[in-house]
């Protein structure tokens, strides 16, 4: 019996996604991308997993779409949905997905796995990663999956648009610096930083941190007027929450609160 593309194992509240196609550096297929949204959905239903680290195995987190695949002919333009139906899919339910996500990464992450990567909500590298945006110099397309917001918005336009122009690829330690992503961390070290911050958002308030990138992503586009108004909608509910509760509780008695994500 074959490999599945992609595996899961839950502990301690934290799941844990291998993207499995180490010979072909986790290019993303049909197959994987369909059991990748499978396991993002049970993962969000199951009232077990409170954090979520999503990885590669081998030594590429993910190289982007498996090009080796495609029929020698086929026309995309007939085919538009494409898009939707596979490729987006799994970004969509990362940035949806109600409980904090981590991409551990641990080797190149390029074109679609760039993006895969930028969509959990932290993203921590291992020193030996890379990060870069093959799809225009190589493929003569735009970066997608995610990979045409992100960039402007932590690069700044300038970055990003030469990191798309020209597909360089930009090591861990200088993404960390450009802002690209949170932390770098030795090779050896990636997985158990990984799993040590998981365990920390799993015992955290997991309502406040799909509220806190919901506010995050919506501060892009609104005026501090609006996001004024959001607030002032969405922290009532938060208010009401045993999560709340349980901190006031906590800070008069003077010890650590235990939140339970409701």
């Amino acid at each position: 019996m074959s490999e599945p593309q992609v595996y899961v194992e839950k502990k301690n509240g934290v799941a844990t996604v291998t993207l499995n196609v180490p010979e072909r550096l986790n290019a993303l297929n049909v197959e994987l991308l369909e059991r990748l949204c499978e396991i993002l959905d049970d993962c969000a239903s199951d009232g077990e997993s409170r954090a979520l680290v999503l990885t590669g195995a081998g030594r590429g987190f993910c190289a982007g779409a498996d090009l080796s695949g495609l029929p020698p002919e086929i026309d995309f333009d007939q085919e538009p949905n494409v898009m939707d139906t596979h490729f987006n899919e799994p970004v969509k339910k990362l940035v949806e997905l109600p409980i904090p996500t981590i991409a551990a990464v641990n080797g190149v992450a390029a074109g679609g796995g760039y993006g895969v990567a930028l969509a959990c909500d932290l993203t921590i590298a291992a020193q030996s990663a890379s990060f870069v945006l093959v799809f225009t110099p190589q493929l003569g397309i735009i970066p997608d999956m995610g990979a045409s917001w992100h960039p402007p918005r932590r690069l700044g336009r300038a970055r990003a648009m030469a990191a798309a122009f020209f597909g360089e690829k930009m090591s861990a330690e200088e993404a960390v610096a450009a802002g690209l992503i949170w932390r770098c961390v030795p090779d050896d070290e990636l997985q158990a930083e990984a799993q040590r911050v998981a365990r920390d958002l799993a015992a955290g308030p997991t309502l406040a941190y799909a509220a806190v990138r919901k506010a995050f992503d919506l501060a892009n586009r609104q005026t501090l007027q609006e996001q004024l108004y959001m607030e002032a909608r969405v922290q009532p509910k938060l208010l009401a929450t045993h999560d709340f509760k349980e901190g006031v509780r906590a800070f008069r008695q003077k010890r650590k609160p235990k939140f339970e994500g409701r």
